[in-house]
Formats: C-alpha cells, sequence, structure tokens
C-alpha cells in the first residue's frame, strides 16, 4: 500500500511540474515574444551582413580565378583531413602504449604473485 502512494505521488508530482512548464500567463507571455522577436530579427540582420560580406569578398574574375579559388580550397580540405588523420593516429598510438602498460602491469602482479607464493611456500629442492 505504501509502495502504490509512493508511485501515486511520483505520478502527481511529476504531472505538477510538467503543467507549470507549459502554463505561461499572457501577461508575461507578451515581453518574452518581444525579447524572441528583438533577437530574431538581430540575428536576420547579422546574417544578411555576413552573407553580404562574405560575397563582397569572392572575386570575380573569370573561370581562372574561379579555379584558383576551388584549388585552394581543395588544398586546404586536404590539409585539414590529413591533420585529422594524425589526430587519430596519435590516438592509436597512445591506446597501443596504454595497452601495452596495462600488460605489463599485469605481468608485474603475477610477478609480485609468485614471489610472495615462493616465499609462503618454498620450494623443498632447493635446500641442501
Amino acid at each position: 500500500m505504501k509502495k502504490c502512494y509512493i508511485e501515486l505521488g511520483a505520478i502527481f508530482v511529476a504531472l505538477m511540474m510538467m503543467s507549470t512548464v507549459t502554463a505561461v500567463q499572457q501577461t508575461n507571455s507578451k515581453s518574452v515574444i518581444n525579447i524572441v522577436n528583438k533577437v530574431e530579427q538581430n540575428r536576420n540582420i547579422l546574417k544578411a551582413e555576413i552573407t553580404r560580406n562574405y560575397l563582397d569578398n569572392i572575386k570575380i574574375g573569370g573561370i581562372i580565378d574561379l579555379l584558383i579559388q576551388l584549388i585552394t580550397l581543395i588544398i586546404q580540405l586536404v590539409l585539414k583531413a590529413v591533420e585529422i588523420v594524425q589526430n587519430v593516429i596519435g590516438l592509436v598510438n597512445m591506446i597501443q602504449n596504454l595497452i601495452d602498460a596495462f600488460t605489463t602491469l599485469f605481468q608485474l602482479i603475477q610477478d609480485l604473485i609468485d614471489l610472495v607464493n615462493n616465499i609462503f611456500n618454498p620450494d623443498k629442492s632447493l635446500n641442501i
């Protein structure tokens, strides 16, 4: 019975929390909507200015200039790809070193266990 009350209480609290989150009064929503509209207007203005500035920086000089820009872009992409591959190779080397370190650690633990075992259980054949 106690468990049932706890479950019903948890469901009731969850429903109350959900209703308070979704309920917005009309008086408070106007100021929020105004702020959201201003932010969207500023975002649209910035997007338009960035697009205009970006288009102003593009050189329009013919097909050769376009090819040079494309080749430059391809070279930059290849350099980024090489950088990513180098980072992945470095990560793989670090993982390999970590695996080697764990292997060495486990071997040392095994050697320590053997040493302790030999201390407590010495071989009778070694005593002359």
